[in-house]
């Protein structure tokens, strides 16, 4: 063989070893056996070797892992092969039982429907051990949230032949227990009833039918460390350490929850500076300030120091200021220095206002109410103010008021988004009282109606011995002024009295005039037509037989009013104050002259547990002048729903001594304490402890008149805003009953709203 034969064969048998190690270096094919359940995609889609691809030992044990890694094997081996066209690789996979089925034992007090919402189990699924303790530690949380604290739960699995398994459990549920006590460790500084009041988690109570209080909930318990750390960073302790809880279990029916703290110092505010854009001065800036030099460091109050300073400058156009506190401590003093950094940006006006959400009130409606308008330099009070005012028209759920970016950066859009409430109400309502028996009422109404904004009313009450026919129509803004205008036509007729009756017809007119956001004033002439008849003579007072026959009415009152509650529905805080001052007669003319006074005041308090405490008051007088007596018919009749609970319509003050028929009071007194709670937030259900007390007396009827003391009602209630509408139940009792007045009485009335 020549030499250049020789050189020609080298060079075959070097491309002949170049291309057999070129086909062993890449993947010919890859195969998956053994699966049955295990979709093939799910595992190839675990892998990352690809055919036609380079082939890596390493690779392909990265592979291994990663298909025993989806938790549905027992085993996983590879086998590779060369073949002509690459390396084979074959993965042989040994599945897990399917689970065939899943067994609860032993609950009794948890329905089995609860207990699997919380499994993530289920049946012809992978058997996976792990999520069998997880399920397994479901179920025992669980049942600590609904107090079983001493409960067991164990789980067993059987292997059938079929490659299949049946999971059971088994629940050891134990005596249902509440939390006894809740201890702290460690606390110098602040009291431990405080802390209690910051923890959502609380022991058992005489209300705990009520606020489900006093079961342990681990997530809340957890959360409630988070609460009293950022609670002691409030008072200045900085360093503060709260420990994990530890939950005493060893009698299970009432446990012990003991929690370690570690206090620190405390720290307080040092110096208090500004920086950046300042816009005024700093002496006007430290005037926006309540906190000090000296005071105990709170982030609370550095929060609101940092709304207040934004407020302030987001009322001169600068919407997007940015106030930044900024804190270095002192650790050798116990100071923490204060510096708010400000960026105020550039200045904005409105641009563009949107109202959205609005189906049934029109949009000028939903403007008028507004404090901004498009054009004006941005206002963050005047949004507040437009938010508020929204909110008490009462015609909507919610109102949010968004801002965005306009077409330059020096405008911006107000989006006006609101979700409308139902405005009309078709209600009625049922009582029961031994002046007449059974009474019925009915009205329709909407405070929006057509979407204008018009409030119309018309009413009917009717029992065996009285009626009542009311009509009326408000107009808020009366010919487009913020000025509102309205009427009533009524027709009420009294029959129950033993000894008298009487009938009124007659009407009204309304003009009112909101001077601020809070404060009004409504102005109203009335003139009516009174007949006091079926007087028996003999049996009745003096009083009552000089009222009786025909008379009339001509009447001016003004009421102020102010407002300040926070949600027309369901009101938390706030108040709502008026006073009426009546005169009738005079240069008015007609029969009957007299001056009433009427002040009412009803306050809300927010109480912990989203309770609500309303507290009301009423105080009035009457006073006949130019020789006239004081009409039954204008008389203050206390007692009933709208005074004191416990007592039938008038029954709480002067009565007749022969008939005992009430004869109505010149002056009154009533106050009104309500502790309001939650039954059932998911349906809307509240319900209510009162207590009432008021006085009632001066009549004009001499000796004839009966008038007790002071009178007393205590009871519990209902409120529910129902599918059909508002229903109010008050179960009143008498405290101290007297001859002709029941120990206890009931009301009720209810509607449907549209």
């Amino acid at each position: 063989m020549t030499v250049r034969q020789m050189g020609l064969v080298l060079l075959i048998f070097s491309l002949l070893v170049a291309i057999s190690a070129s086909a062993e270096e890449n993947i010919g094919k890859i195969m998956i056996l053994g699966n049955v359940k295990v979709e093939e995609a799910v595992i190839r889609g675990a892998i990352k070797s690809r055919e036609g691809g380079p082939f890596s030992i390493e690779k392909v044990r990265e592979d291994l892992r990663s298909i025993f890694d989806l938790g549905y094997f027992t085993d996983v081996q590879v086998d590779i092969k060369p073949t002509p066209q690459g390396k084979e690789v074959i993965f042989i996979v040994v599945e897990k039982p399917s689970i065939k089925e899943i067994l609860v034992k032993g609950n009794k007090k948890v329905k089995l429907d609860d207990i699997k919402e919380k499994m993530s189990l289920k049946p012809r699924s992978i058997l996976n051990l792990d999520k069998v303790k997880e399920d397994s530690e479901q179920i025992r949380r669980l049942y600590f949230s609904k107090g079983y604290y001493g409960v067991k739960v164990e789980y067993k699995v059987d292997y059938l032949e079929t490659n299949e398994a049946v999971v059971t459990f088994t629940i050891s549920e134990g005596p249902k227990g509440h939390i006894q006590k809740i201890v702290f460790k460690g606390n110098k500084h602040i009291k431990s009833s405080d802390l209690k009041k910051v923890m959502a988690t609380k022991r058992k109570n005489i209300f705990s039918i009520i606020t489900k209080t006093g079961t342990l909930d681990e997530d809340v318990l957890k959360n409630d460390v988070q609460l009293l750390t950022a609670y002691y960073f409030d008072h200045g302790f900085l360093d503060a350490k709260i420990s994990e809880p530890k939950v005493h279990l060893s009698n299970p029916i009432e446990i012990q929850i003991e929690i370690g703290i570690t206090e620190g110092p405390q720290y307080h505010l040092g110096d208090i500076d500004f920086k950046g854009d300042l816009l005024t001065t700093r002496e006007a800036l430290f005037k926006v300030l309540r906190i000090k030099r000296g005071d105990v460091y709170s982030n609370t109050a550095i929060r609101i120091e940092v709304n207040a300073l934004t407020e302030k400058f987001a009322n001169k156009g600068y919407a997007y200021v940015e106030v930044n506190p900024q804190t270095s401590l002192d650790n050798k003093n116990l100071l923490v220095h204060l510096t708010f950094e400000i960026e105020k940006k550039k200045i904005v006006y409105y641009e563009k206002i949107q109202v959205a959400g609005n189906t049934k009130t029109r949009d000028k409606v939903i403007r008028r109410e507004l404090r901004v308008a498009e054009g004006e330099l941005y206002s963050a009070t005047d949004m507040n103010s437009s938010r508020d005012r929204l909110k008490r028209t009462g015609f909507f759920k919610e109102v949010d008021l968004t801002t965005s970016r306009g077409s330059t950066e020096d405008k911006i859009n107000l989006d006006v988004k609101v979700e409308e409430a139902p405005s009309g109400a078709i209600s009625f309502g049922a009582g029961y009282s031994t002046l007449e028996g059974v009474v019925g009422t009915a009205s329709i109404s909407d405070r929006n109606l057509f979407g204008l904004g018009y409030a119309g009313a018309l009413k009917f009450s009717l029992g065996f011995q009285s009626e009542d026919f009311r009509l009326s129509l408000t107009d808020p803004y009366f010919l487009g002024y913020p000025v509102a205008a309205g009427f009533d036509v009524y027709h009420e007729q009294v029959g129950y009295f033993t000894t008298y009756s009487w009938k009124i017809t007659g009407g009204d007119i309304r003009f009112g005039k909101q001077l601020t956001d809070k404060l009004r004033v409504d102005v109203m002439y009335k003139l009516e037509s009174i007949d006091v008849y079926n007087v028996i003579p003999g049996e009745t007072s003096v009083y009552i037989l000089d009222q009786q026959g025909k008379r009339t009415t001509s009447a001016i009152a003004i009421t102020p009013s102010i407002d300040t509650r926070d949600d027309y529905y369901h009101p938390r805080r706030g108040n709502r104050t008026s006073i009426l001052i009546e005169d009738a007669g005079g240069i008015l003319g007609a029969d009957n002259y007299f001056v009433k006074v009427l002040a009412s005041t009803s306050w809300f308090f927010p109480l912990p547990w989203n309770t609500t405490l309303n507290l009301r008051g009423q105080a009035g007088g009457i006073w006949g002048y130019g020789g006239k007596l004081v009409p039954i018919y204008e008389k203050f009749f206390v007692g009933g729903i709208d005074t004191i609970r416990g007592f039938e319509y008038g029954m709480a003050g002067p009565v007749d001594r022969a008939t005992n028929d009430p004869l109505g009071a010149t002056k009154m007194v009533v106050f009104n304490a309500e502790w309001i709670f939650p039954l059932s937030r998911e349906i809307g259900l509240q319900g209510a402890l009162f207590f009432d007390v008021g006085k009632a007396w001066g009549t004009n009827t001499g000796e004839n008149a009966r008038t007790r003391c002071i009178a007393f009602g205590v009871g519990p209630g209902i409120r529910w805003f129902s599918p059909f509408g508002p229903i109010h139940i008050d179960l009143g009792f008498n405290l101290n009953p007297k001859k002709g007045e029941k120990a206890q009485v009931i009301e009720f009335t209810g509607g449907s709203v549209y």
